[in-house]
């Protein structure tokens, strides 16, 4: 199956109001994790890595090309529809190196900038991305952040109807990350409110899907709320990346004494096998939870 249009999987979703999740991954074993909860499920997916939380030098060098490439590949050999996301660049050079890297879908970072910057560095990635045949999802609010599990809300706000329109006009993206109450990075021991009265008042006043960041802390009838409010698309890893943790502390436990066997075989006795299949169930879970299961059955 070819890699799917982000435009293709979000206009359906808002039009059949159910949610696509991209599921972060951070190597190889989480992103056929990702897949084959995508195949089980037979839900629309987007899969890929991101820059909040990795070295950004290692990043430049090499890892966007080398997991672009991987994702691509995985995306492509998928059963149901696919595409390949590069999330959370920290520039406008960081997510122009992954256009032409088997990404088909790029997002920027713009804490820091004034908004007018923002909007002006935006739109030349935009017009460079779509030359490319490459969607961009927009951002210009910032969402709260746990850190050693206090939260850091500073800087959030929700954001704005109207500024929320002027930035999708002048940028020209393909979909815009809002922000609505949701936190990142949440693990547990906190719980966020979403407004679903703000996003359906975004969800009708733009034309573009809308995104959810911060997926990992939010409550299952959270999450559908605010599907059903108009929200396409939601973004989920820190969570992710505890149930693998999880799984593989589990999968040492029990591992051989033969490394061979306990690290990269494959085998029934592989460690990190293990936590993919942990992972692979938590991902469905969200996937139920979302309303896209059984959404690629006829695709």
């Amino acid at each position: 199956m070819t890699i799917a249009a982000l435009s293709d999987l979000l206009t359906d979703a808002r039009e059949h109001r159910y949610a696509v999740g991209y599921f972060e991954a951070w190597d190889v074993y989480s992103l056929e994790a990702v897949v084959a909860a995508a195949e089980a499920e037979q839900s629309p997916v987007i899969i890929g890595i991101g820059g909040l939380t990795a070295n950004h030098a290692w990043l430049r060098e090499q890892g966007i090309a080398v997991y672009g490439a991987v994702a691509a590949m995985l995306a492509e050999r998928a059963k149901t529809p696919t595409a390949v996301m590069y999330n959370e660049a920290d520039s406008l050079d960081e997510a122009r190196s992954a256009l032409g890297c088997g990404f088909n879908t790029v997002m920027m970072v713009g804490q820091g900038m004034t908004m007018e910057r923002l909007i002006e560095t935006t739109a030349a990635l935009v017009a460079e991305a779509h030359a490319a045949r490459v969607a961009v999802e927009g951002e210009f609010d910032e969402l709260g952040e746990m850190r050693d599990g206090v939260l850091h809300d500073e800087e959030a706000r929700l954001t704005d109807v109207d500024a929320a329109v002027e930035f999708v006009r002048r940028t020209n993206v393909d979909c815009l990350a809002v922000s609505v109450g949701s936190v990142h990075f949440v693990t547990g021991g906190y719980t966020p409110t979403l407004h679903t009265s703000r996003i359906r008042e975004l969800a009708d006043a733009l034309t573009v899907p809308l995104v959810l960041h911060g997926g990992s802390g939010v409550p299952p009838e959270q999450l559908q709320a605010a599907v059903q409010a108009g929200i396409s698309k939601v973004n989920v890893g820190t969570r992710l990346k505890q149930v693998f943790g999880e799984g593989l502390a589990l999968g040492l436990q029990r591992a051989s004494a033969d490394p061979n066997l306990t690290y990269g075989s494959r085998l029934p006795g592989d460690a990190m096998t293990a936590a993919a299949l942990a992972l692979t169930q938590e991902i469905r879970r969200y996937m139920q939870t979302l309303g896209s299961s059984g959404k690629a059955a006829n695709k």
